[in-house]
């Protein structure tokens, strides 16, 4: 739960959170940005994700990308995690935690400046190395924080200039397939040794690389994991992609009626996030149903919880397949 939610608040502490949640997200990153400041080793703070590139919803994480003096970025890490810890124990009891992602997308000084000076060289050779790989999509239209001699802005222009470029996109689109492809190999093998843990993982695995796949295909973002469904549902539609939706759905065990029996058999927090969830959507005006967001919750929500499982019986809401639909479905995901 901790991983999703941080922590309880009742109804009313959200409902006072969300009349008020641009302000209160914006005081956040305030106050990371001046606690984190005092950091002796921290040489720049990139904001990314939606936050970064103005484009936030009340439930939207801090997504932070540090840059740090070569010789101190063990110990300047892990000060700023006791202070991250600090800040999300405050925040659960304001009505929402704001997830503060400040880890292993990480760099030093001398790292940056080779990678400025040397342009778009070598955007390949760093692409396999996944902090490269994954902050250049996080960081896309972010901005510096923090920043003491221009790296990190140059370093946050460097990742939005160099996103979709074609040299880029081909990269990734050979890696998601490449990723697809391994899970579904893992999710063939767990289906012939009866394993059927793992052959839900896997396949879940699959769904998930097959989502990103066609996002990028149609120049999109695999951005805002809890609301990703429903985005490439959108997309999907856009392009005339309706059969291969149904597909996804039915092979995530994500068709409507089993979206609704899963989510009465789910524990209180995932009930709970769809609840805050559809609540922060409806607020914005975002054009979804409860039937959406529903199955945005129980995608990623079901990540974790098949994280956790080791030994059967295994609750119903996670939905681990039996052989014969796991048969079936190797076939199918082919």
């Amino acid at each position: 739960m901790e991983d999703v939610l941080g922590g309880y608040s009742d109804d009313s502490q959200f409902a006072n959170f969300l009349g008020n949640w641009a302000v209160i997200l914006n005081r956040r990153v305030d106050e990371v940005a001046a606690s984190f400041s005092q950091v002796h080793g921290l040489h720049g703070l990139i904001l990314a994700g939606g936050l970064g590139r103005g484009q936030p919803w009340p439930l939207s994480d801090i997504d932070l990308i540090p840059i740090y003096d070569d010789d101190h970025m063990e110990a300047a890490a892990a000060e700023i995690e006791t202070r991250r810890v600090a800040f999300l124990e405050r925040w659960v009891a304001e009505g929402w935690w704001s997830g503060l992602d400040i880890g292993r997308l990480r760099f030093t000084t001398s790292e940056v400046q080779q990678v400025l000076q040397a342009g778009s060289s070598a955007v390949n050779v760093l692409l396999a190395d996944d902090r490269w790989y994954h902050s250049i999509d996080k960081a896309f239209g972010g901005h510096a924080l923090m920043d003491a001699e221009g790296l990190a802005s140059g370093l946050a222009a460097w990742f939005t200039a160099h996103r979709f470029t074609a040299e880029v996109v081909t990269y990734r689109l050979h890696r998601e397939e490449r990723e697809l492809r391994s899970a579904q190999g893992s999710f063939a093998q767990a289906v012939a040794s009866g394993e059927m843990l793992t052959a839900t993982r896997s396949l879940r695995d699959a769904m998930k690389w097959l989502i990103t796949l066609y996002l990028e295909r149609w120049r999109q973002r695999d951005n805002s994991q809890g609301r990703l469904g429903t985005r490439f549902v959108t997309a999907a539609q856009a392009h005339g992609a309706e059969a291969l939706v149904d597909a996804v759905h039915a092979l995530s065990d994500l068709t409507e009626p089993q979206v609704w029996r899963r989510l009465e058999a789910a524990p209180r927090w995932v009930r709970e996030r769809h609840d805050r969830s559809l609540r922060a959507r409806l607020h914005i005006g975002e054009p979804v149903t409860a039937l959406d967001d529903a199955r945005d919750t129980l995608r990623v929500c079901s990540l974790y919880g098949l994280r956790c499982e080791n030994v059967p019986p295994y609750p119903a809401w996670l939905a681990v397949m039996d052989m014969a639909t796991a048969r079936a479905r190797v076939e199918d995901l082919e």
